[in-house]
């Protein structure tokens, strides 16, 4: 898995300055960009075919289902998972709709995240 590279989408400066970290030491050395916008996580989507994506649901601009659709259009075999907040049940279920392979809860539970990224990633190899 030390090969495998995710791109992780959240309007959310700090956990996109945390989580990189843990998932690195937590996933074996895997790579992770970031990404603060979905326009800007379609322009590294368009350039790079990454193993995993994860993103938030609720962003400014581009939500996180719109950017689902356009990965699914793009990208259509590569596994995302979305980051919602509590009580967000309905966007849950359309994500799941959408193609979404995931979903985690915030505050984001660490140890699931890795256990679904890694199940994604083996998915995909």
């Amino acid at each position: 898995m030390s090969r495998a590279c995710v791109l992780l989408v959240d309007d959310d400066l700090a956990l996109l300055q945390a989580l990189p970290e843990a998932l690195r030491l937590r996933m074996g050395g895997v790579k992770v960009d970031t990404a603060d916008s979905a326009a800007a996580a379609l322009d590294l989507i368009a350039a790079r075919d990454y193993d995993a994506i994860v993103t938030d649901i609720k962003m400014p601009g581009i939500d996180g289902l719109e950017l689902l659709a356009e990965i699914r259009t793009q990208r259509p075999d590569t596994p995302t998972v979305m980051i919602t907040g509590h009580g967000e049940h309905d966007l849950v279920v359309q994500a799941l709709r959408g193609g979404a392979y995931d979903f985690i809860q915030k505050p984001i539970d660490r140890d699931h995240l890795v256990a679904s990224l890694s199940r994604a990633i083996q998915m995909r190899e």
